[in-house]
């Protein structure tokens, strides 16, 4: 490739990223619009616009955009059509990754992102340093944000939750405590897979209230358990999973967390941590981009093997082994034993 070449190749890479933001404002306009909701049919802008209140010309200037990005298709009649990807912005749809792609565009995501520069300098939470409160304590005096943080988190479980269980061998009997387990999506598809198996769900009465355990399945078979996991765990667990938790946290937290589960656990119990691992320096991985969002908006972070070495071995823990599995966001299944 000649010199010429190459600068306009390598301006193009930086070009792109700084516009990026826009792509996401774009996705998450037609996700609050609920644009998917109404493509039960092939539809023009200016049906969809009709529909959704917004202006006819502006919304075809976010729509073909989309599509060129796959996320809607524009035939050459100027009518939009679902694709795969605009299917999970539906409402309806099973899972639904509307509620996230709303919760990652409200105005406290985009100002910790933007002050990302902020948490780099002082080495904490952008969002602490704007709003004066931990995230988490912000999100409980927030009722409408803990509502859409919960259903998003549902939408994001729900992505691969059958290749979750697919790839770890469940006991055939005992008790799954899902430690901060949000409304129990992971945990109620775990209780349908094995009959013989019993449930406890923990987490904040917030997340609890809108619970999605009550089904004929599992009728029988769980409980819900009120609290935080930074003061207690319930005992005598076979399996503790701990999903989208410890990343969420610094190590001092996590280990206190995993320190917790320890002191719970059975002698033969499991610790599973869901979350993505970190692979070697360079490697294309969506943990990477996670990680910014744990550094601006909270106090965790992603982590390399090691790292989880790290803190399971503080907490009196150690890796049995890590399995990879292969769904939304590249996470893996860390398997914790006693030490």
């Amino acid at each position: 490739m000649e010199p010429a070449q190459d600068s306009i190749a390598a301006a193009t890479i930086i070009l792109d990223q700084t516009v990026g933001i826009y792509r996401t404002a774009a996705l998450a306009v037609a996700a609050r619009a609920g644009v998917a909701d109404h493509l039960d049919r092939p539809r023009t802008a200016a049906e969809l616009a009709d529909m959704t209140g917004m202006d006819a010309a502006s919304l075809r200037r976010v729509l073909r955009m989309l599509a060129s990005q796959g996320i809607f298709r524009e035939d050459d009649q100027g009518l939009y059509h679902l694709t795969p990807a605009a299917g999970l912005l539906r409402s309806d749809a099973s899972p639904s990754l509307r509620s996230a792609v709303i919760m990652f565009s409200e105005d406290y995501m985009w100002r910790s992102a933007g002050h990302l520069g902020d948490a780099v300098r002082e080495g904490s939470s952008a969002f602490e340093q704007l709003y004066g409160k931990p995230f988490f304590e912000w999100l409980g005096s927030d009722p409408e944000a803990a509502s859409t943080f919960h259903a998003s988190m549902v939408g994001l479980s729900e992505t691969g939750i059958e290749r979750v269980i697919d790839a770890y061998d469940f006991p055939a009997t005992g008790t799954v405590v899902d430690v901060g387990g949000g409304r129990g999506s992971l945990l109620r598809a775990i209780l349908e897979r094995n009959r013989r198996l019993n449930g406890v769900l923990q987490d904040d009465r917030s997340a609890l209230r809108e619970h999605v355990l009550d089904t004929p399945q599992t009728a029988e078979r769980w409980r819900l358990e009120e609290g935080s996991f930074f003061d207690t765990v319930p005992v005598g667990g076979d399996v503790y999973i701990l999903k989208h938790i410890i990343h969420n946290w610094g190590d001092e937290q996590a280990t206190a967390i995993l320190r917790h589960c320890r002191s719970a656990m059975k002698g033969d119990a499991r610790v599973l941590i869901i979350d993505p691992v970190l692979p070697d320096p360079g490697t294309p991985h969506f943990g990477w981009a996670l990680d910014l969002v744990m550094l601006s908006t909270l106090t965790g972070k992603e982590r390399t093997r090691q790292e989880f070495e790290k803190i399971l071995n503080a907490a009196g823990l150690r890796i049995g082994t890590v399995l990879p599995v292969r769904t939304l966001g590249e996470y893996s299944i860390i398997e914790a034993v006693a030490a």
